[in-house]
């Protein structure tokens, strides 16, 4: 049910905050995410209004490169409608989100924030990061490659 329900809200992501639209274009590669969440890798985190889905955290869950017994969750992307950012729904879907990687006994957690985003009072993610317990660690840079 979900794979059928996810291509609307992915579009609705990529409209909102996707960046170099004109080069990079919406294109999700369905079957290896199928396969990276067959083999237990890739974990989809849901917040439903009713029978709606209205938000989505994919987080690659596996041990690190560089520490292969410690349960590292590397978050994919997020998203949560705008009409369900208010008030503390995105906090509890995030709060979840971190008791669940528990259960998986997920040691550290990494997420990316969107620079771009800002909510309608002008707060970035950083703000809901930081009262989650989240502290800033690394900068990452992008380039386009083509001219």
């Amino acid at each position: 049910m979900i794979a059928r329900e996810l291509p609307p809200l992915f579009k609705q992501h990529w409209r909102e905050l996707g960046r170099d639209r004109d080069t990079v274009i919406l294109d999700p590669d369905w079957d290896k995410m199928m396969a990276l969440s067959v083999a237990g890798l890739l974990k989809c985190f849901t917040a439903r209004a009713g029978d709606s889905l209205v938000g989505y955290i994919f987080t690659i869950i596996g041990p690190h490169l560089h520490y292969k017994t410690t349960l590292h969750s590397v978050v994919d992307m997020y998203w949560l409608h705008p009409g369900y950012r208010r008030g503390w729904q995105g906090m509890k879907f995030w709060r979840e989100f971190d008791r669940q990687l528990k259960t998986f006994g997920v040691v550290r957690s990494y997420i990316g924030e969107n620079l771009m985003f800002k909510n309608k009072n002008g707060r970035m993610m950083r703000v809901l990061l930081k009262r989650l317990g989240y502290k800033a660690c690394d900068v990452h840079y992008r380039k386009i490659m083509v001219d």
